[in-house]
Formats: C-alpha cells, structure tokens, sequence
C-alpha cells in the first residue's frame, strides 16, 4: 500500500510519541542513576576508592531494602585522576548521557572546578568529603551541596575539647607547613584553644609557630626548636607523609617526653599504624568517621561492611560520607513530589535522614552540612594489636561552632 505524505507524518508523529512516552516510562520506572565522579587513579587514589566504596555500601544496603519507592539506585563511576579538567570532562559526558544526579569529591580542588557548572542547570551536585570553604561561600549556587564539616567549627571544637581534656597543657606552638590553609588550621585552634581556657580564667602561652616547607622531609631543626621552646603542647598541622615523618623524627628527639600531649590536623589512624612505634602517648584529633563505641545503628552496619571489605578497622571517613551523600540523595527522592530538581533540592534542605556519620542535615541558606563531630584520643601502645589505642571519644554537634553563612560572599578566617 503506498502511502501519502500527511499518512507518512502521521505516522511519525505517532511513533515519536511513542518513543517519548516510553522513554518516560522508563524515567520513572528504571533506575535512579548517580554520577559518581572521583579519584580511581593518581596520586588521591586512596581516597577515591573510599568514596566509591562508600557509594557501592550505600547503594548495597538501600536496593536490599527495596530501593526507593520500588527504583533501584545505579552509580556510573569516572575516575578524574584528581584533575579539575578530567572531573569537568567526566561531568559533561555523564551529563550528556542523561545523569542529573552526582556526587563527586573527596578532595576539594575538583570540586571547586566542578560546583560553578551546576548553576542555572537542572543537575545536583553533593560533594562528599572536601572541606574548602569556598564551595558553600562564594561559590555557592542552590544546586550543589557540600556533605562535609568546614574547617571552622573542626578546629575550634578540637580546641575547646583539649582545652577541656589536657587543661595542664598552658604552653602551646604549632608545627606547620608555609602553606595558608595549614597556617589557618593552626591558628583557628590555637585562638580556640586559648579562648576555652580564657572562659574558665585561665591565661594560655601561645608562642610563634614553627613554619617549614611542605615536602621538606627532615624536620630535626624545627623539632631542636620545639624542644628547646617549653612548650607543653604541640599542634602538628603537617599532613600526610610529613605528618608520619615529623613523628618519626621527634620520637628520635625524645619529643614525646617533654610535651604533655599533641594535638593534630588530620592524623589518619591507618597510616599511624604504620609508625605505631614512634607514636606519642597522647595524640588528639578530629576523626570523621569513628563508628566503634556509637550508638548509631546505621554506622555499626556500615562499619562491618567497609571492615569486611578494606581489611582494616580504621576504614576512612570518607568512606561515611560518600555513603551518606547516597542515603541523602535516597531520601529526597522517596520524599520529592519528583525527581525534578526544584523538587529534589527542596528535598534535600528539609531532611535530615541518618547516616552512617549521624544525621544528615544541610543548613538551608548555604547547603554545608551540619552533622555530628568526633574527636579521638590515641597513642601508642605495645599491648595493642595494631600498636595503638584509642583511650577517648568525644562526640558534638558542629551547629554551635559553625561559621556564618555568607553564600555568594567570601568568608574570611579572621
């Protein structure tokens, strides 16, 4: 049968609503796809296979329980190599499959490249892990979320919880890189510590820190220094393999024998594990992720999962995280009159679901998150299986030690 032109565009018409329709269908039946976007290879390797673990634990737990009003969730994975343009190159592809839904972290400089193309789009971002406080200052814009505690209410919590655990350590100096960020670190918990002890009428010595390139690799004449300065408290605000170094080092220096106790930036108890021997006795920190002792369900079961998996009881923080930003994103779908992204940011300022690192709330005017803060006391210890021990946990809410909401505007460390 031949047909006519107006038969044939009939026709056509008929089958393009079709495959709409069906495509349609399929949106609200199919899987809920999320972008995953982190570091596989390169030098963050270890902390993005943290974040995908994390997002695999969630998504295991979540599609076991039914999914999300009967939809699995599916994760599309890309690595970044930890390079603004590999994340930006892989959001476009993903993008340009579809996916509106991502979560992308842990180090921050990615995310700071990433976060500025979410604006005006219909895509979510929530960033699971970094702590630059540009991503929800002047960055900010309403589709990205950042699921980790800034630098702000950490170190002046950590300050305020050793001003209250070691009170006798009236002497303190900080050893740290020349780098700003580090600089700010130990400054934010030194006017902390020194204002905690200042409440309670005591006055604090607060001597000029300690400054040394990052990547030096022998600190003996900045440990000399230290040794010689009276100072009863040290805060190390060295990070990586630095931090392990300085440790090494000072442990050659007697170090640990003339401080009452340290405190530490970002001390990771998997790789003090590995100097367990020059470790000092006592040794706070903030820890992310420290599930043994809570009493939170959902990290207990996380916690076995990414035990299972890693090999160690020390998993990474990011890990809780990643897992979380996978629940968040679970509620807000089980809750949203859509998956509209009005709909899902609405979703998302509202709830408060639990997550593995507690609950999981975002402060409305600006989308950081605003959960629960650990702080661990640790050291060494022979008698222990992995040559350390964690003797302390103290456990606060970040709310009252969060700096101000400034979106679109800088926020200064004064």
């Amino acid at each position: 049968m031949k047909l006519n032109r107006r038969q044939v565009a009939i026709g056509l018409g008929a089958a393009l609503a079709g495959s709409t329709a069906l495509r349609s269908a399929l949106a609200q039946t199919g899987p809920i796809r999320i972008g995953v976007i982190t570091q596989l290879t390169g030098f963050a390797q270890i902390y993005g296979e943290a974040n995908k673990a994390g997002t695999e634990i969630a998504v295991q737990r979540i599609n076991g329980a039914g999914g999300v009003n009967g939809r699995n969730i599916e994760l599309v994975f890309r690595d970044d190599k930890g390079s603004p343009e590999g994340t930006i190159a892989a959001y476009r592809e993903l993008a340009g499959s579809g996916v509106k839904i991502f979560i992308a972290g842990p180090i921050s400089g990615t995310v700071v490249a990433l976060g500025p193309l979410f604006k005006g789009t219909d895509h979510i971002l929530i960033a699971a892990g970094p702590n630059n406080l540009a991503i929800t200052h002047e960055l900010y814009n309403d589709n990205v979320f950042r699921l980790q505690l800034t630098s702000v209410p950490v170190f002046v919590g950590l300050g305020v919880v050793v001003a209250e655990k070691v009170p006798e350590a009236r002497n303190w100096l900080a050893i740290s890189s020349d780098q700003q960020a580090n600089i700010d670190l130990s400054n934010i918990f030194l006017k902390s510590l020194k204002k905690a002890h200042g409440a309670k009428g005591v006055d604090v010595t607060i001597q000029n820190s300690v400054l040394t390139k990052a990547g030096a690799g022998d600190f003996r004449s900045q440990i000399s220094q230290i040794a010689n300065s009276g100072a009863t408290g040290i805060l190390n605000s060295l990070v990586g393999s630095d931090s392990l170094t300085f440790y090494k080092q000072a442990k050659a220096f007697g170090l640990d024998q003339k401080v009452l106790t340290f405190a530490d930036v970002s001390a990771d108890l998997r790789s003090m594990i590995s100097i367990a021997s020059s470790t000092p006795k006592s040794v706070w920190t903030p820890n992310y992720w420290y599930a043994q002792g809570d009493n939170n369900p959902v990290s207990q079961e996380v916690y076995k999962i990414a035990v299972e998996r890693t090999g160690t009881p020390y998993p990474f923080g990011f890990i809780a995280f990643a897992h979380d930003a996978v629940v968040a994103i679970a509620q807000a779908a089980r809750t949203a009159p859509s998956l509209e992204t009005k709909a899902m940011i609405a979703a998302l300022e509202s709830g408060s679901p639990a997550g593995a690192a507690g609950p999981i709330v975002f402060r409305k005017a600006d989308h950081t998150y605003t959960g629960q803060m650990t702080f661990i006391k640790f050291g060494a210890d022979p008698s222990a299986k992995e040559g350390i021990k964690v003797s302390d946990v103290v456990r606060m809410p970040s709310s009252e030690h969060m700096e101000p909401a400034t979106p679109g505007q800088k926020y200064s460390i004064a």
